[in-house]
């Protein structure tokens, strides 16, 4: 155990303790027993930094004791408004301070909010992005970014703006910022998860409106490579009360014993503050100077929230760089151990207040998710980081006699931490994600049975396409649109996320085992106990009725007259009663596929039981944007905390469909708690869309589907369409045996087949029917098949597979004759390189291009002439996939540009302006029409920065698996 522990000074005279009560605020202290008898002031001044002696106030005075011992009570609220809670005090006598500021440390008033602290099934979390696959994911905890200048503003802008009083003066946040907080925390939280908000500052340079520039740190660094999280204003008077009044406004609305708009329970001020320079910007400063101003911040964070809800928690949050730090410039990183010492030594000397750890254990290569091979990560205190792999070192740290607030450690949660998929994000291998999800169950199960951390909240929910060539997410994200994390697909960690804390968890995580080179957890992981990892129940997943008859109807939502209880749940910004029905809005920016819908809570007086049937008649507009498929969900939470849930396949004809979930006779002894009815489409488009209600009952019995409640999918098995076999699969998701007869009649979609008629084999609910046709003929671009299911035509989306590629160049064994152009060096075959994604697009080779030191703008390029003229007389279009660094100071994007020259000297060409460093892009050349593409003698790709006029940039860029298709 390290025995140079830093810890605060000896107790010296001064100021010992600041008691805030209701109204009154008591002050109570020692001086050296020469001065027994004498007169004390206390004084009191805002909590900057900057607060000199003018800018405090006479606090009040007594005459100390016998034993040096003085009591100083005044008001907590000062004639001006001022709520001193948050303000710093100092004692002097004859004018001469003694001893340090003290802030308040013994609150003893009633906040508004005095339940206990919620408790959770276990300690599996995430960091949300979709609240509704979130609840479907049985997340427990969660963290939600929030960006204080997003929501405040300077001034007051208008009428809608939300005014607060602080400390009597009125502050004005954004509303609709302030309401797309709320929709995102409430869906979360309503589900009885744990939130935590990340309060975070990002520069507004172009929101004149916003309070950036008052929040920031004012030594904050805008110079390229800092940034892009700013440090607080903690310095000058009006930073510290726009500091105070923002975090006072997040706590009083997220804190509220109603839940009004949402709950949190838990605030992390910053982000990865030992790494300043990046994550918690406040310019170059020695350790103490930074942590001397970010106390401040978690200090009035920590007062704040136990203003509105007294037990709330505030953590810091650190990267797992212990005691070697992030980066070589101590005044702008610092190793994380020390800031937890510093920090310690800082509050115990101003009063100790409540702060916790959010602790980030990535794996000491982000790019790395096999932690277990970590080299860095020791056994020991003095290891250089503290990973996954030695994660327990934290928790002994931490319980070091030194370091523990009111006899007891520091609490601990894991807020951001995740295992990569390595490869390309848009071209991710089974076995990538195999890794991935071995790293997330091996991590789980250490921090499962570590007792000492609260929570793991895993990062990221979707792969983000910005952030540097990492795929961290449960969902691999969608490459084809702009939008930078649109979920895609659901990848190998989902499943194993999602049943880890049931009783499907070793069954889950047995693949693990083998790629980690283990025979058993309990060789890895102390205290491993498999009775112990089925925490939570399994969602109870039944077929549903469409379009049956119900009897026996019971009304649970009637819309006559209002909404009879039923409010806005997953991605809604409204819901509204007219006509009889309740018309559902969305949220902005929410994707076609996430579940958007209403809720209703019932009360231990108006439950009704959970039996037989549950109803919704739902009408989905015609046009609504949401894809080829929209669904229904029902979901309904019992009172023994069981879930169960039924999807119907609802189509959007702009006509009401009855959707029927029967209730299983397991929970037939509970009473219902809540009900969900909600609706999803296909894609990641961003619609702005509704749906109607008509009505929700429980009823005694439905009768048999009258629609087809299936889902169907079609795909060719060649990409030459006309004589491959086209195969329909088709998901029962009604609760009755799907069988009859599957058509694709003549004359309708881009499909004619032979036979097209064919039978469906008996498929019980949840099974997948396939049945196969012979396609004869096609009509125009072959997309959409109409399939034809008892007597009801759907049309189909048909997916035909792309044409095979036709690889030139791979750099499987060497360069291939490649060579540098100007602005380039050299090239060399590399098997991985330091930037995003870090591996080769296919294969084990691609070519690296290092080029010249030049402006940001200048064009490198490399090329090949080769020995033989490509013949593309074949070909109808030519790719090319490269990929590059970042971080050009200034650009506002980069260009990328390939470029084929035939023998007659005749060029194609293609430019991608909207090139995304760190990730593999795509650049295809359409050679159909070129009349020269026979003899191809020089094949050149170029790379540039744009938008800057940095002069000396030094920079990398990649090529790999140049080829072609034939059709």
């Amino acid at each position: 155990m390290r025995t140079d522990h830093p810890t605060a000074a000896a107790a010296e005279h001064g100021i010992a303790s600041v008691a805030v009560a209701d109204d009154v605020i008591t002050v109570s202290g020692s001086v050296d027993a020469a001065q027994a008898g004498t007169d004390v002031e206390v004084f009191v001044s805002g909590a900057q930094s900057s607060a000199t002696a003018a800018d405090a106030k006479s606090f009040g005075r007594a005459v100390a004791g016998a034993d040096g011992a003085f009591s100083v009570q005044g008001a907590r609220v000062d004639a001006t408004g001022t709520d001193q809670l948050f303000g710093q005090f100092t004692l002097a006598v004859g004018g001469a301070a003694v001893g340090a500021p003290h802030f308040a440390d013994d609150l003893r008033f009633t906040a508004p909010n005095t339940a206990p602290f919620p408790q959770v099934l276990d300690k599996k979390g995430l960091q949300v992005q979709m609240s509704d696959d979130a609840e479907s994911l049985g997340v427990q905890h969660a963290a939600i970014n929030l960006d204080l200048a997003k929501i405040m503003l300077n001034k007051q802008t208008s009428e809608q703006n939300i005014t607060f009083a602080s400390s009597g003066i009125d502050y004005y946040f954004d509303a609709a910022a302030v309401a797309a907080l709320d929709t995102q925390i409430k869906a979360v939280s309503d589900n009885g998860t744990l939130v935590n908000l990340i309060v975070l500052l990002y520069r507004h340079d172009n929101e004149p409106n916003s309070a950036a520039n008052i929040l920031i740190h004012p030594d904050a660094s805008r110079e390229a490579g800092a940034g892009p999280v700013y440090g607080f204003n903690t310095v000058t008077d009006e930073g510290m009360r726009y500091t105070t009044a923002a975090m006072e406004f997040i706590a009083s609305r997220w804190a509220r014993p109603d839940q009004k708009f949402g709950r949190a329970v838990g605030f992390i001020v910053g982000n990865e503050v030992d790494a300043q320079w990046i994550w918690s910007n406040s310019g170059e400063k020695t350790i103490d100077e930074f942590l001397n101003g970010y106390s401040r911040a978690l200090r009035v964070m920590s007062l704040a929230s136990r203003k509105y809800y007294d037990k709330a928690r505030t953590y810091t949050t650190l990267t797992q760089h212990w005691t070697v730090p992030a980066g070589g410039n101590s005044q702008r990183f610092y190793p994380a151990r020390d800031v937890i010492d510093r920090l310690n030594a800082i509050s115990k000397q101003g009063g100790d207040f409540p702060w916790f750890l959010a602790y980030h254990p990535y794996p000491q290569d982000l790019f790395k998710p096999d932690f277990w091979n970590d080299t860095r990560a020791t056994d020991s205190v003095d290891t250089e980081m503290i990973t996954f792999k030695n994660i327990e070192v934290l928790p002994q740290y931490l319980s070091s006699q030194e370091l523990l607030y009111k006899g007891e450690p520091r609490r601990i949660i894991l807020s951001e931490q995740g295992c990569h998929t390595p490869g390309s994000g848009s071209n991710l291998t089974l076995d990538a994600e195999k890794l991935q999800a071995a790293c997330f169950a091996y991590a789980y199960y250490k921090i499962r049975f570590l007792p000492s951390i609260d929570s793991f909240i895993l990062h990221r929910h979707v792969d983000h396409k910005l952030e540097g060539g990492l795929n961290l997410g449960l969902w691999a994200v969608d490459f084809s649109i702009d939008n930078p994390n649109a979920p895609l697909r659901e990848k190998y960690s989902y499943n194993v996320f999602k049943y880890i804390d049931t009783a499907r968890s070793l069954e889950v995580t047995d693949f693990a085992k083998s790629i980690i080179g283990i025979k058993d957890w309990a060789d890895v992981i102390d205290g491993f106990d498999p009775a112990a990892l089925d925490q939570r129940p399994i969602t109870t997943t039944a077929g549903t009725r469409l379009d049956g008859v119900a009897s026996g109807s019971r009304p649970l939502g009637s819309f006559d007259t209002g909404t009879d209880g039923w409010l806005p749940s997953d991605n809604v910004s409204s819901a509204t009663a007219a006509g009889g029905v309740l018309q559902v809005a969305d949220a902005p920016k929410t994707f076609a596929k996430q579940f958007r819908g209403v809720v209703k809570r019932f009360t231990a007086t108006d439950a009704p039981r959970a039996r037989g049937w549950l109803n919704a008649a739902v009408k989905i507009p015609s046009a609504t944007g949401l894809g080829p498929d929209t669904i229904a969900r029902i979901t309904a939470t019992t009172s023994s905390g069981r879930i169960v849930e039924g999807d119907a396949h609802v189509p959007a004809d702009g006509r009401f469909h009855a959707v029927a979930l029967q209730l299983p006779a397991a929970v037939a002894a509970d009473t219902l708690t809540k009900v969900k009815v909600r609706v999803r489409g296909t894609g990641t488009s961003e619609p702005q869309t509704s749906f109607e209600l008509d009505s929700v009952t429980q009823s005694d019995g439905v009768s048999r589907s009258q629609s087809p409640n299936v889902l169907m999918t079609a795909a060719t098995d060649s990409s030459e369409v006309v004589g491959s076999k086209l195969t329909v699969g088709i998901t029962n998701l009604d609760m009755d045996t799907l069988q009859g007869a599957a058509q694709i009649p003549d004359g309708c979609g881009d499909f004619d087949v032979e036979p097209n008629g064919v039978t469906v084999p008996a498929t019980p609910f949840g099974g997948v029917a396939k049945v196969t046709f012979q396609v004869a003929a096609v009509r125009g671009s072959p997309t959409t098949a109409c399939v034809q299911l008892r007597g009801q035509t759907v049309k189909v989306p048909v997916t035909v597979p792309p044409p095979p590629e036709h690889v030139v160049y791979d750099f499987e064994t060497d360069v291939q004759g490649w060579k540098a152009g100007a602005g380039v060096n050299s090239v060399a075959r590399v098997t991985g390189f330091a930037n995003g994604p870090g591996a080769p697009r296919g294969g084990s080779g691609a070519l690296e291009a290092t080029a010249a030191v030049a402006p940001a703008t200048a064009t490198r390029t490399v090329g090949v002439t080769p020995s033989t003229p490509l013949d593309l007389s074949k070909a109808t279009t030519v790719f090319v996939w490269m990929d590059s660094y970042g971080g050009a100071p200034g650009a506002t994007g980069y260009v990328a540009t390939f470029t084929l020259t035939a023998a007659d000297g005749t060029t194609k060409t293609t430019t991608d302006t909207g090139f995304s460093p760190d990730s593999w892009n795509k650049l295809s050349i359409d050679v159909s029409q070129w009349a020269s593409r026979a003899s191809v003698t020089s094949v050149h790709v170029s790379f540039a920065a744009v938008g800057t006029d940095y002069p000396n940039w030094s920079t990398k860029f990649q090529v790999d698996d140049l080829g072609y298709f034939t059709n």
